[in-house]
């Protein structure tokens, strides 16, 4: 019976310890200090993101191509509204659409709809 109980508590112990390590102390919330984006796009052959970091400084990309109609632009995180330039290689012609990011959400992603504009 005594032998029991030590493997019961054992048991017991091993499972606390088990929901302590799945729930994790002080693990980060997905999309609580800025959002990655996804830019839609038709007319833009390539295109610049500036606006507000997760540090809440402002930055811009470099240009990135933008060879299908949806770019996601992984390692950037933005909140508050960016300003997205779109360029015609071919001509150097320019466009400007706005985004707005929310500062947090369940998403590390916001999608940029620009695709009427750039």
């Amino acid at each position: 019976m005594l032998r029991f109980k030590r493997i019961t508590v054992a048991a017991a112990g091993l499972g606390l310890a088990a929901a302590g390590i799945l729930t994790g102390a002080g693990t980060a919330t997905a999309g609580e200090r800025g959002q990655q984006v996804s830019v839609s796009t038709r007319w833009s052959d390539q295109i610049r993101i500036c606006g507000r970091n997760q540090a809440d400084e402002e930055a811009c990309t470099g240009w990135i191509a933008t060879p299908n109609d949806n770019t996601p632009v992984p390692g950037w995180w933005w909140k508050g509204e960016l300003t997205i330039q779109g360029l015609q290689v071919d001509n150097q012609e320019y466009r400007v659409g706005y985004c707005d990011v929310p500062p947090s959400q369940p998403s590390d992603w916001t999608q940029c709809n620009l695709y009427g504009t750039l």
